[in-house]
């Protein structure tokens, strides 16, 4: 549907005129019209091409784009994502695709609204990244979670040195027997922070004993402790995929009169903020989510202000990450 100029200058308070002004780029400096017409005219569907307003000291739209299944470290990552957001004159809006039955029909009708897209999107395969870049021509976009291949923009954690650190901090503790608690398989960094984990145990001598595939939720690091009693494992060092599984699995260990430290050694990872407050603290790997939005945005802004038809560089940076020792890497 053609959105016309009279809808909006009806709707913004203004003029015809001043619609017509702001809208082709001709208006200069910074103004409450320009916000306002701008903004109403996004709200209407009016497809904004940002590229003209690069004079024009208006906030950026920004829309993060998320499959989230675990609570606590999403709710971390908007919040970095806001804070860092208001202090780079970028207005950030929260879209959730957990539920999403098309991602790409949900991303391309976001995309009429905002400048640009930051998806977070672990279980999307190649082939869907390629639809929603045919499906969305030279729209501003950075993936923050692993891609398969040079598709789009992206920054993320360097989530394979992450499993390598546990490893290495799990061996140098002195443990001979290794196991891990995964992510769920068809994500990216399940699987980068498992071979990370499994290529420095071969290259040591060492191997993983024993394995069990959780979904990043508390319950599931339970269900992790009663499948290793079951299976009447001790004396191993353990690397989860997440703190929550971590967690749930120290917590289920404790309740049945086991020891961490003693009878087992385990390292998790995001050092979300409850990992130094559980007793024992929680060892784990450290994503640190405020560099995370910083580079994120820095990058997506300098795409939306590259000169159009610019070619975007499809290049990944990884970000670093580090083991935070506590209590519970201790044999």
């Amino acid at each position: 549907m053609k959105i016309k100029l009279e809808e909006i200058a009806k709707r913004s308070g203004y003029s015809i005129a001043t619609v017509s002004r702001v809208l082709s780029g001709k208006a200069k400096g910074r103004s409450q019209s320009v916000y306002d017409i701008i903004h109403t005219a996004r709200d209407l569907g009016y497809k904004i091409n940002s590229n003209q307003y690069l004079n024009i000291d208006i906030p950026i739209d920004i829309a993060l784009v998320a499959q989230h299944d675990a609570e606590e470290f999403y709710s971390c990552l908007y919040e970095s994502f806001d804070r860092i957001s208001s202090k780079m004159n970028i207005q950030i809006g929260i879209h959730s695709a957990k539920h999403s039955t098309n991602l790409v029909e949900q991303i391309r009708r976001i995309s009429n609204s905002y400048d640009g897209i930051i998806l977070m999107a672990p279980t999307l395969e190649s082939k869907e990244y390629e639809i929603i870049g045919r499906k969305v021509k030279e729209y501003p976009f950075v993936s923050i979670a692993p891609v398969d291949g040079s598709i789009l923009p992206t920054i993320t954690f360097d989530s394979y040195e992450g499993g390598r650190l546990a490893g290495e901090t799990l061996m140098n503790s002195g443990f001979k027997k290794f196991g891990v608690i995964t992510g769920p398989m068809v994500k990216w960094e399940a699987n980068l922070r498992k071979n990370g984990f499994n290529d420095f145990l071969r290259k040591n001598g060492f191997f993983v004993e024993w394995e069990y595939q959780g979904d990043y939720s508390f319950s599931s690091g339970e269900a992790a402790l009663q499948d290793i009693k079951k299976n009447k494992i001790r004396d191993i060092g353990i690397f989860s995929s997440n703190d929550q599984m971590a967690l749930g699995f120290l917590h289920t260990a404790l309740e049945n009169g086991m020891t961490i430290p003693g009878d087992f050694g385990i390292v998790g990872y995001d050092n979300m903020p409850y990992s130094k407050v559980f007793y024992p603290k929680l060892t784990t790997i450290s994503t640190n989510l405020n560099l995370l939005a910083e580079a994120t945005l820095d990058s997506i802004r300098s795409i939306i202000k590259s000169k159009s038809g610019k070619k975007t560089n499809l290049t990944t940076t990884l970000l670093p990450v580090e083991v935070v020792k506590r209590r519970t890497h201790i044999k």
